[in-house]
C-alpha cells in the first residue's frame, strides 16, 4: 500500500508498506544498494532510493515521482527500451546483498511447471528444461551474479515530479541475486501492440534483447534462454487464459 505524504517542509514523498509475505521482503534490504549505484553524472534512468528504510517493518519512505507519465506511454519505443537499459546497465556491477532471494531458487520453482502440457508442444519443454539447465550452470560462477531488480518494465518507470535533473526512475523491485540477462523478460510482454504495429513481432522483440544487452554488456543469447524459460513456464503452470494481456507474447516467446 502507498500513500502520498509529506514531510515537515511540505516535500511531497510517498510512504510504501508492505505485507508480510515472502516476496516483499527483498525489497527494503536491496533499496540502498540500488542508491549506491545511482550516478549523479547521468542521471537518466535509474531505480528509486529510499530517503528512509523499516527493513522489519517493510516501512519505506520514497520521492513522490510523476504518476502520470510512465514509459508504457511513450512515444518512442526505441527510446523506452533505451531508457531501460539505462536503469539496467547502472547496475549491473552491484554485487549480492544477503538474504536476498537467489535465481538458483527460483528456478527450483520453475522446473515442476515444465511438464508436457496442451499449451507447448513437446520440443518447446524440452528447450525449456535444457536452457534451465544451462542457467543453472551459469549461476555456479560467482563472480557473475548480481543483484538484480527483477521487475523492470515500461509501467514500472516513472518520470520524476522534480524538473531538474530530468530522470526516469524504475520502482517496485522484486530483487534477486542472479544473471543480469534474466531481467529481460519483463520489457519483452509488455508493450506488445508495438512489437505487432511492426509487422514482424519476433524480429522487434529481438531487437529489445539485442538493444538491452549491448547496453549492459549481457549475453544476448542467455537472454533469449532465460527469457524463453520464463516464457513456457508461465504458459505451462500458470494455465493462462486465451485473452491474457500476456499470453500472446509469452506464446512467441515460449518457442524462441
Amino acid at each position: 500500500m502507498v500513500w502520498p505524504v509529506r514531510d515537515d517542509t511540505g516535500r511531497p514523498l510517498v510512504l510504501k508498506v508492505s505485507p508480510p509475505v515472502a516476496w516483499t521482503r527483498a525489497e527494503p534490504l536491496a533499496l540502498p544498494a540500488y542508491a549506491s549505484a545511482a550516478d549523479p553524472e547521468q542521471p537518466t534512468g535509474r531505480i528509486v532510493s529510499a530517503l528512509a528504510v523499516d527493513v522489519a517493518d517493510r516501512v519505506m519512505l520514497l520521492p513522490r515521482l510523476d504518476h502520470t507519465r510512465n514509459l508504457e506511454e511513450h512515444p518512442d519505443i526505441d527510446a523506452a527500451v533505451g531508457i531501460i537499459g539505462e536503469i539496467l546497465t547502472s547496475i549491473r556491477h552491484l554485487r549480492p546483498v544477503a538474504e536476498v532471494p537467489l535465481l538458483a531458487d527460483h528456478l527450483d520453482g520453475l522446473e515442476p511447471h515444465l511438464t508436457t502440457d496442451p499449451q507447448l508442444d513437446p520440443a518447446t519443454v524440452d528447450r525449456a528444461r535444457q536452457r534451465l539447465a544451462e542457467l543453472r550452470a551459469e549461476l555456479a560462477d560467482d563472480q557473475q551474479l548480481r543483484l538484480l531488480h527483477g521487475d523492470c518494465h515500461f509501467l514500472n518507470v516513472l518520470r520524476s515530479a522534480a524538473p531538474d535533473p530530468p530522470a526516469w526512475v524504475c520502482i517496485d523491485p522484486g530483487p534477486l541475486v542472479g544473471l543480469i540477462e534474466w531481467e529481460l523478460l519483463p520489457l519483452l510482454r509488455n508493450r506488445w501492440a508495438d512489437a505487432v504495429a511492426t509487422g514482424n513481432p519476433d524480429r522487434a522483440l529481438r531487437r529489445r534483447v539485442e538493444q538491452v544487452c549491448e547496453m549492459t554488456g549481457g549475453d544476448a543469447e542467455l537472454a533469449i534462454a532465460g527469457a524463453q524459460v520464463q516464457a513456457a513456464a508461465a504458459l505451462a503452470g500458470w494455465r493462462l487464459p486465451s485473452d491474457h494481456i500476456h499470453r500472446p507474447p509469452y506464446a512467441l516467446i515460449s518457442a524462441w
